[in-house]
């Protein structure tokens, strides 16, 4: 193993980097490159292929980030060149052995199969050779950015899923998502149901919860991760699920400052959290905004949606939240209907971030069944679209949640009295 680098300004710490392939011509390509970035400052580690199975575990029988045994480093670039197997086995072993460092995936192009697989195997980021300095250097920058707000990796991504209209499918996609994340991209997920009275994830995921939020309400005991496990009940996928209260009464026992913590604790368990949060604004919505990384806002083709939604828009950003710019889901998507995509692209004055078709019937066959689309109707369009939603919020930037003051609740129902 050589380790190599280059001097770290020292107000900022270098970007420990694992190098790992079993080409030494792709591993010195690669290094070459990260050799010639100022920032962020690196610090290399190079290996070949090595498995948990040869040695490089710690004393917890977790994979060492660096496969030394002398710490953990921040990221692992996984260079494929004929070994595609080999490099395949790698990310999947460090993904499956938290805590494990940011994973990039070194790729040849023109290959979407290999893309997709290694995706699925746990790959963060995806570069492809030959490697070009503005594509390592905007990989690493996201990555140190991570690192500095200590964002990157001791917390997974926190999604909300909404609309100010129901009837929009806010349910049905936060459940297909989270089933989609897991089937498609091997994530660790948890959803929760914040729709309080309705308590359709569990129907949406054909379970019937013994364990609710109400267990995590108790005034006298302080909450813990033992506590919040206790809480969850664990649907055949693997996702977990954080039921609404069995008794519509008991909703308004659920205090809005119980969701920072729980978000806190999902976060350390989990690398996605998944929140339906319904129609209906409240405390605790408002909570589960301040505390995500994304949030998905759902509308239809349809003048009173778009018309929900700009008013949405409108309240969320006089709220302070507009750092944490909603994305625009355009569910039951029909190509033939009269109010188009761009129509509604240019009345939000925004992109549509993903387009889920119309498939009632599919749904219903779900339904019917009680099994999950992946059993159903594994190539549907519904299925797909849901998938692709999947790989993009795995994909993309998230910004972190911005500090809201404590007067953001009054903001809140002011804002609402004014629109009275």
């Amino acid at each position: 193993m050589a380790v190599l680098g280059k001097k770290a300004d020292q107000r900022q710490p270098a970007l420990k980097v694992r190098l790992v392939g079993e080409s030494e011509e792709r591993r010195n390509e690669a290094k070459a490159i990260l050799l010639k970035m100022g920032d962020p400052p690196v610090e290399i580690v190079e290996s070949g292929l090595t498995l948990p199975a040869s040695g490089e575990t710690n004393g917890n029988g977790h994979l060492n980030g660096n496969g030394s045994g002398a710490g953990s480093v921040d990221v692992a670039i996984v260079t494929f060149h004929g070994q595609e197997e080999g490099s395949l086995r790698y990310i999947q072993a460090l993904h499956d052995n938290p805590p494990c460092p940011v994973i990039v995936a070194l790729l040849p192009k023109g290959s979407p199969e290999l893309m997709r697989r290694a995706l699925k195997a746990g790959a963060d980021e995806l570069i492809f050779f030959p490697v070009e300095l503005g594509d390592m250097t905007r990989a690493l920058v996201k990555i140190e950015s991570y690192r500095r707000s200590d964002h990157r990796r001791q917390g997974g991504v926190v999604v909300s899923v909404t609309s100010t209209l129901g009837g929009m499918g806010v349910t049905s996609l936060t459940a297909n998502l989270a089933l989609a994340l897991r089937y498609t991209l091997n994530k660790r997920v948890a959803v929760i149901d914040l729709d309080l009275q309705s308590g359709g994830l569990s129907v949406c995921l054909n379970i019937e919860p013994e364990r609710t939020i109400m267990l995590l309400t108790e005034p006298d005991r302080k909450l813990d991760s033992i506590q919040l496990e206790s809480a969850l009940t664990k649907h055949e996928s693997g996702i977990y699920l954080l039921a609404a209260p069995k008794r519509m009464e008991d909703c308004e026992l659920v205090p809005d400052t119980l969701i920072a913590p729980v978000l806190d604790l999902m976060q350390q368990l989990f690398d996605f959290v998944l929140i339906d949060c319904g129609s209906y604004i409240n405390e605790v919505v408002v909570a589960a905004w301040e505390n995500s990384n994304r949030l998905l806002y759902l509308l239809d083709q349809s003048i009173t949606a778009a018309r929900c939604a700009w008013r949405f828009i409108e309240l969320y950003s006089r709220l302070g939240l507009k750092e944490l710019d909603p994305s625009i889901v355009l569910s039951r998507h029909s190509p033939s209907h009269p109010i188009t995509e761009e129509q509604i692209t240019h009345t939000l004055a925004r992109p549509i971030f993903a387009k889920i078709p119309r498939d009632e019937k599919t749904l219903e066959r779900v339904q019917l069944r009680a099994q999950d689309l992946w059993k159903i109707a594994p190539n549907a369009a519904f299925t797909r679209s849901v998938e692709e939603l999947a790989r993009r919020l795995a994909a993309v930037d998230f910004v972190e949640a911005p500090e809201v003051g404590a007067g953001l609740l009054s903001r809140l129902f002011s804002a609402i009295a004014a629109r009275a």
